[in-house]
């Protein structure tokens, strides 16, 4: 049997090899940005974006959104929110992408991944952000907490084979080009591809934070969800079929909390 000492000693140095250290430096800033800025960000901006604190009727309330907080609030929001939550998760790719390209542009290459990577991820924030102004309607003619509401929609997607579909899709490592445009086109079709497959993956999850009104709240259901997604992108592939999700306990509790309000 391996020792706890033996198994310390594997991790640490998986997380020594690149491009783990540069990960979880960036990791790190994002989520000190988020602390340090929360308060100038208007509570994360996205999630006072998706609050009910001025939600009137119907689609007006898109209108008062965007009276309170602007696109490019939301926008800088959203980023510093990928930056914490998905950089650990992109390891594998990025670890592809880096022994895959030469030593004298590997960097150029990663830069090039991550920016198609954040091109689809950030076309995303408008559509959660209004994903979840429907949630709130919807929470409320169903006279349920929108939190819960957040959490069931996620178990129900975390279970589904289609989850599971979009989460092996993530593992797939396309061959990359060594030299010139062709490198760069491969490194952004991996970008854009992976990134789709991730929104497939983690759509359902990122809803959970979102609905949170205040930012402790918001924070700590950030990390509860990071880590969900790291484990799911560092456990093997398999068959895509209904099973009990990893986020399972998680959001039981989460859910019973927040029924409890």
């Amino acid at each position: 049997m391996v020792s706890r000492r033996a198994r310390l000693r594997t991790v640490y140095s998986l997380l020594a090899e690149p491009p783990w250290p540069t990960l979880i430096l960036i990791t790190m800033g994002g989520w000190g940005a988020m602390l340090i800025f929360s308060q100038e960000l208007a509570l994360s901006s996205l999630c006072v974006a998706a609050t009910g604190a001025w939600y009137d009727q119907g689609w007006r309330s898109l209108q008062a959104m965007l009276a309170f907080v602007s696109p490019m609030r939301i926008a800088l929001s959203w980023f510093l929110m990928l930056t914490a939550m998905m950089t650990p998760i992109l390891a594998g790719p990025l670890h592809h992408v880096w022994v895959r390209s030469f030593a004298r542009r590997r960097w150029r290459s990663i830069a090039v991944f991550i920016a198609a990577y954040l091109v689809v991820w950030m076309a995303m924030a408008p559509v959660l952000v209004l994903g979840v102004a429907v949630l709130r309607i919807t929470a409320g003619w169903l006279l349920l907490p929108v939190g819960g509401l957040a959490v069931a929609i996620a178990l129900i997607w975390q279970a589904a084979p289609i989850k599971q579909f979009c989460l092996n899709r993530c593992h797939w490592t396309p061959r990359i080009g060594v030299f010139g445009g062709a490198a760069d086109g491969d490194c952004a079709r991996y970008g854009l591809v992976n990134g789709l497959w991730c929104v497939g993956t983690c759509w359902a999850l990122m809803l959970v934070p979102i609905t949170a009104t205040d930012m402790p709240m918001h924070l700590g259901l950030m990390a509860c969800v990071a880590v969900i997604m790291v484990m799911e992108r560092l456990a093997p592939a398999r068959p895509a079929r209904w099973h009990m999700p990893l986020a399972g306990v998680f959001g039981w509790l989460i859910l019973r909390r927040l029924v409890k309000r």
